[in-house]
């Protein structure tokens, strides 16, 4: 696979995950309005998208394991296109529902896991995979950066549902362009391209139910942390602006190891990579649970974005150097499940417990749980 396919594959997840991930967060205040309900109605709508992907996802990660990842990419791509549309033309609460239940089919199909799949079928050398893993996630990681104020800007010029329509067009001619760039030339590869690490053994490799633990735990942090990092800010009498331009740090502060990497300036194994990325996670944690004012507030946020966006890269780095190309498909779609559901618990969660605590004192819990995950990786995955 040329540099130019797997360009085309990282734009492709930029906008899949811009429009499929992103885009609601905007949506959220509009549809409350005209669809007359409550926020947390409109905010279900989402979650079921997460419970579905998550409940896929297995299926997705066998399915990509047989070679079907481009189908299933192009597939979701052009589904997603047509549900955002018929959402848009007839918006109401079921819709709403039924169209995101559709979308998180969408959300398994075309997110990160296919396209790891099809990147790492394409590029058997571990050295050259970590390149394009981290190649497509340079790029996946810049969705919030784009579709955030792309979304603010035309829902405010257009309306909700014109900018629904223009998400559906977008998404679209991504697919098609990433079919056309990078799909077509696509070729099977023989399960034997790649045998899994001697680590490996058995149906369950060593080091894969804690690895499972840990990227769970990181998926729920990192969606509480997103969710509350505004109202923290401003309960501790930040302005409301500079709280979001401080959160507006933690997109763009994901890319800088992922570049590394990208350009092979940092070589490790996957566990090394892994302890690296939670100890930066616990750090900006531990940074946040003191901040007062805003530059160490910032540094806190950079710190642990720094951190997550490794996290993001290592997961399918981590999955494939143990059980092999062959099986890693299915194996991502086990940790994928489990990421989504947590993602999906993480905003209740974040809620009840800061309202019960404070925020300071549950980012405090969640520096020393991810130091404790350090150290236990650590030692648990010492031999990968």
């Amino acid at each position: 696979m040329t540099t130019r396919a797997i360009l085309a594959i990282g734009v492709g997840q930029l906008v899949n995950w811009g429009v499929l991930y992103y885009a609601f967060g905007v949506l959220m205040l509009p549809l409350e309005r005209d669809l007359g309900v409550a926020r947390w109605v409109v905010a279900g709508a989402f979650s079921l998208a997460l419970l579905m992907s998550a409940a896929v996802a297995p299926l997705v990660g066998r399915l990509t394991d047989r070679g079907c990842g481009p189908l299933l990419i192009r597939t979701g791509g052009f589904a997603a296109a047509v549900l955002l549309i018929a959402w848009a033309i007839v918006p109401n609460v079921v819709t709403t529902y039924l169209a995101w239940a559709g979308l998180g089919l969408c959300m398994a199909a075309t997110l990160y896991e296919p396209a790891f799949a099809v990147v790492a079928r394409a590029r058997p050398r571990a050295d050259d995979r970590l390149r394009a893993l981290a190649t497509v996630t340079v790029l996946g990681g810049l969705a919030s950066t784009v579709f955030l104020p792309l979304m603010a800007s035309m829902n405010e010029t257009w309306g909700w549902r014109i900018a629904v329509g223009a998400l559906a067009v977008i998404v679209g001619a991504s697919t098609w362009l990433t079919s056309t760039v990078a799909l077509r030339h696509v070729s099977p590869v023989s399960a034997a391209a790649e045998a899994p690490s001697p680590a490996a053994s058995g149906s369950i490799g060593h080091g894969f139910l804690p690895a499972l633990a840990v990227f769970s735990v990181t998926s729920l942090a990192s969606a509480a942390f997103t969710t509350m990092l505004v109202p923290a800010f401003v309960d501790r009498a930040f302005a409301p602006t500079t709280a979001a331009m401080i959160g507006g740090v933690l997109g763009l502060m994901q890319l800088p190891g992922r570049v590394l990497l990208m350009n092979g300036t940092v070589a490790a194994s996957p566990a090394t990579l892994l302890v690296g990325s939670l100890a930066l996670q616990a750090a900006g944690l531990a940074v946040l649970s003191v901040s007062m004012s805003w530059p160490p507030a910032a540094a806190g946020v950079a710190l642990f974005a720094a951190g997550a966006g490794l996290t993001t890269l290592i997961r399918p780095h981590f999955v494939q150097s143990v059980f092999g190309i062959a099986r890693a498909g299915h194996m991502n779609g086990v940790v994928a499940r489990s990421q989504q559901l947590a993602r999906a618990a993480a905003p209740v969660l974040t809620v009840g417990l800061a309202s019960a605590i404070g925020y300071g004192t549950v980012f405090a819990l969640l520096a020393a749980t991810f130091a404790v995950l350090a150290v236990t990786s650590r030692v648990v995955l010492s031999d990968l």
